[in-house]
């Protein structure tokens, strides 16, 4: 998973939750270098040499459908954990326990795997994302449980308004990109107005992928999955890796899409998707301090919307 953070004092609240669920007093539990919204992610060794994961959350509610999810998700034959234990926290939040799974997220090992690998892994991968794409389509879109609905009448409001035919370039980096995103948003919603609410698993881009001696190993962390347009996962990754593993992720990015096989329309909706992605990190990215992450995340956006442009 995630490289160690820290290991915690034997009095603390994780390694209580874990012998109050569990029954046995955990030897030690160290919290992961993972950043989640009130989030924590802890490795938690067990005196008969296994190893689990205790996952806790300030909010009460946030693992409610998690046992739900990862079932409905290895019926289908993904490689997801298994959830040991689940409850409240002395503080009024929420824990689950699940089996470890070994490996790194993908972005810490798509720079060392050879092409062969990477193509076998996008196949992989695409082809999961199929088998969820085949569940049950509720009547909106957004993100959800799986057998539940989201919350958004249409596709297109996942990125909010539409900015004006109006809108122009403020003669920065940032607003020169987004202006021709929002000329491509444009010529993009008619295809938007075709989305139906198709399952797909929106946060398997460069991490909660593991990947173990260049091959996958499992997925983690899908508490919800998101109903809409799948190809917004592929560009996604794509995004994801342009400001890190630039080399080896746009070949992984091909490599989806070549599996994929879209249509010209979907091409041009995922060039939104990787362009509007990208632009977001960019805009996290500070440019002085990572000038590296920021001219790469530039060129990727660039490459983007000029293809969308001859598209």
């Amino acid at each position: 998973m995630a490289l160690v953070l820290q290991e915690v004092s034997e009095d603390s609240e994780p390694l209580q939750l874990m012998e109050r669920a569990l029954g046995v007093r955990p030897l030690r539990a160290v919290l992961q270098s993972l950043s989640e919204s009130g989030k924590s992610v802890y490795r938690v060794d067990l005196p008969d040499g296994q190893a689990v994961v205790l996952r806790t959350s300030v909010r009460p509610r946030t693992f409610a459908f998690t046992r739900s999810n990862f079932d409905a998700l290895a019926r289908l034959g993904l490689p997801v954990q298994s959830v040991l234990a689940k409850g409240t926290t002395t503080s009024g939040g929420s824990f689950v326990i699940l089996n470890w799974m070994p490996g790194r997220d993908l972005i810490h090992e798509l720079g060392a795997m050879s092409q062969s690998r990477i193509t076998a892994l996008a196949a992989q991968i695409v082809e999961y994302q199929q088998r969820v794409g085949a569940l049950p389509r509720p009547a909106r879109f957004g993100w959800a449980p799986i057998g539940r609905s989201g919350n958004l009448e249409r596709w297109t409001q996942v990125f909010g308004e539409a900015a004006p035919a109006s809108a122009v370039n403020d003669g920065t980096l940032i607003g020169g990109l987004r202006a021709r995103l929002c000329t491509l948003r444009r010529r993009v919603e008619p295809y938007f107005d075709t989305v139906r609410p198709t399952a797909f698993l929106d946060d398997i881009t460069t991490k909660n992928v593991l990947i173990e001696n260049g091959q996958l190993s499992g997925i983690i962390d899908v508490d919800f999955v998101c109903y809409g347009d799948p190809l917004l996962w592929i560009g996604a990754t794509m995004a994801a890796v342009a400001g890190d593993v630039p080399q080896a992720g746009a070949f992984y990015g091909e490599e989806l899409i070549r599996c994929w096989n879209p249509n010209s329309q979907q091409r041009l909706a995922i060039w939104f998707y990787a362009a509007l992605w990208g632009i977001g990190s960019l805009h996290l990215t500070d440019a002085i301090a990572d000038p590296r992450r920021a001219q790469s995340l530039k060129a990727a956006c660039e490459t983007w919307l000029a293809i969308a442009q001859g598209e």
